[in-house]
């Protein structure tokens, strides 16, 4: 389960505000400025913020670009036809610019902070970071190089730049776990619509909502769906507004758990390919009205993660 991705402010944790009258050294807590707190993870579960970080104390983000969308068309051009074919297109990386500040009480502390400042975010491989301004969305990244300007021997300004190297942003919390209160995965603009819904049913034929931007394939875009599949029979699970279906040769027991993970069958958490149609399920935009069939007391399930521009 995905853990909360910022503490909640306390006595016990108080995190820094804008404070007319501070410098930021007499109170961690009264800073010149608003600072934005950034928390990441190399799994997407597990974070940690700078703020949690003892040695990062006098390091701050003060502004981030939220990034465009970069899409990236590719075209043929036929002689005898006017103009040209589009014949795919994607989204392309993308950068997020961000503002830090280093504000040391001398030479000595304002390069170790420097090189703990790096050791945070020069990470081997990609890694995701949410920013508080958007804290329920994730971007996929990894960091350039980050580029310095010097006020004085123990204070400046650092522009750190992380590649979204997805193209797109997706939602914290899965969709099992975006209506978690206690985690605040879920905010206004997310796409929801204005109607209870669930990401599980118990019913022969049901509705399966996707606010992403787009469709969830894990065919095409190896994007994350779990469906997990439980009852007594031999299932196959239709989603009748992609026209996609997907069939389990074997007979399921009350204790068995099917998981078509992305593309692979797993039967109890093994691979069970073999005994299956190998259909795959897609989900599109909006509502996917789903039947399940050749299975008595189900129960389906809709694992992913919600993906936007």
């Amino acid at each position: 389960m995905t853990e909360k991705v910022f503490k909640d402010e306390s006595l016990e944790n108080p995190k820094p505000h804008a404070y007319g009258f501070s410098n930021g050294h007499d109170n961690p807590s009264r800073l010149p400025y608003d600072p934005v707190e950034v928390a990441i993870s190399t799994d997407g579960i597990n974070w940690k913020s700078y703020y949690d970080v003892e040695d990062l104390f006098g390091v701050h983000c003060y502004d981030y670009d939220s990034p465009m969308t970069n899409p990236v068309d590719n075209w043929q051009k036929i002689n005898t036809r006017d103009g040209q074919t589009r014949t795919s297109g994607s989204f392309d990386s993308r950068d997020i610019q961000s503002t830090w500040m280093i504000d040391a009480t001398n030479e000595s502390e304002f390069l170790m902070l420097i090189e703990e400042l790096q050791n945070f975010f020069m990470i081997r491989g990609g890694f995701w970071i949410v920013f508080s301004r958007e804290p329920t969305y994730k971007y996929r990244v990894v960091t350039k190089p980050i580029v310095p300007t010097y006020f004085n021997e123990k204070a400046g300004t650092f522009q750190i730049t992380f590649n979204n190297y997805t193209g797109v942003r997706e939602s914290v919390g899965t969709s099992l776990e975006i209506f978690d209160k206690n985690k605040n995965f879920f905010s206004y603009g997310m796409g929801m619509p204005n109607k209870d819904i669930s990401f599980e049913s118990k019913e022969k034929k049901f509705s399966i909502y996707n606010p992403s931007s787009f469709a969830i394939d894990p065919l095409a875009q190896h994007h994350y769906l779990k469906i997990h599949i439980r009852g007594s029979g031999s299932p196959t699970l239709t989603n009748n507004t992609t026209g996609e279906s997907f069939t389990y040769n074997r007979v399921l027991t009350s204790s068995d758990e099917l998981i078509l993970d992305g593309v692979n069958p797993m039967i109890n958490g093994t691979n069970d390919g073999i005994n299956s149609d190998h259909g795959t399920i897609s989900l599109a935009k909006g509502n996917n009205e789903f039947e399940i069939s050749g299975l008595s007391n189900s129960d389906v399930s809709f694992e992913f993660y919600f993906i936007y521009n």
